[in-house]
């Protein structure tokens, strides 16, 4: 019997990136990608979200937001923000149980406080940078979560998961192996990258800009790798990525800014 009874990506905003300046052998073009949130329906602990996107609170500062927008293109207004989308779907942002974060960015902590009481999980590691984050700190000061939130980190998964091969430490994050987190650090100082052992899905965050990087073998630029946190370990990290990708095939692997996740 399933523990995850549906999961859908919901777009929350969009990115623009420019493939020929960010990868030294691509002939790419400017390409809008969503930002993507994740939404579960887990037969025990009812709706969860993975991430929330973008929403108005990180325009509170319109200087701070021209600033970090000169290096990430996003692009979004308030029909965008997660709360918003669940509303035009029928839902009470009531619903969420459970939101998932898998690094701290803008695109990620967006809507924190937008959403009623749930509980907020990742890797003790994420989690340690929710109040001490190292980047935009000053523009993302409006997404922190109310101080009654309930903070939860993932215990080390102790059953069987390929990731054990790739990934020093697996964290059984709703304490029933349903999703699995993983260390995927680089692009911020610490990312969690998340598995879905049912769905054999990969969600590899902002570990990359999307699946062609696998596919295509896409070679990091100069300015590509400026735009991480630690250029070093996000090299490493991709190479992890793309050597599952070979010697596992079975398992899908999707990123935030992946134009098209479906579960199969």
């Amino acid at each position: 019997m399933s523990k995850i009874l549906s999961l859908k990506a919901v777009a929350c905003g969009s990115e623009r990136f420019d493939f020929s300046e960010l990868f030294i052998n691509s002939n790419g073009k400017e390409e809008s990608l969503p930002i993507n949130v994740l939404l579960l329906e887990h037969r025990k602990f009812g709706n969860i979200l993975v991430n929330t996107g973008c929403s108005k609170l990180l325009k509170k500062n319109p200087a701070l937001f021209l600033k970090y927008k000169q290096k990430h293109k996003l692009t979004f207004d308030d029909s965008d923000c997660i709360t918003a989308k669940l509303e035009a779907d029928g839902l009470d942002p009531m619903i969420i149980k459970k939101v998932i974060l898998t690094h701290c960015s803008p695109e990620c902590c967006g809507a924190l406080p937008l959403l009623p009481k749930y509980e907020l999980i990742s890797s003790a590691q994420v989690l340690c940078l929710i109040k001490t984050r190292d980047t935009d700190d000053d523009m993302m000061k409006s997404t922190l979560p109310d101080a009654r939130i309930q903070v939860k980190a993932g215990g080390i998964f102790n059953g069987q998961t390929p990731l054990k091969k790739y990934y020093k430490w697996v964290y059984d994050i709703l304490g029933d192996g349903s999703v699995l987190g993983f260390d995927i650090r680089g692009h911020r100082k610490e990312m969690m990258g998340l598995f879905f052992p049912e769905q054999d899905l990969l969600y590899a965050a902002d570990a990359a800009v999307d699946e062609r990087v696998l596919d295509s073998e896409l070679v990091p630029s100069e300015k590509l790798l400026e735009l991480q946190s630690y250029p070093e370990d996000y090299l490493v990290t991709l190479s992890t990525l793309r050597r599952l990708h070979r010697e596992c095939p079975e398992i899908e692997i999707k990123f935030l800014h992946s134009k098209d996740i479906q579960v199969r």
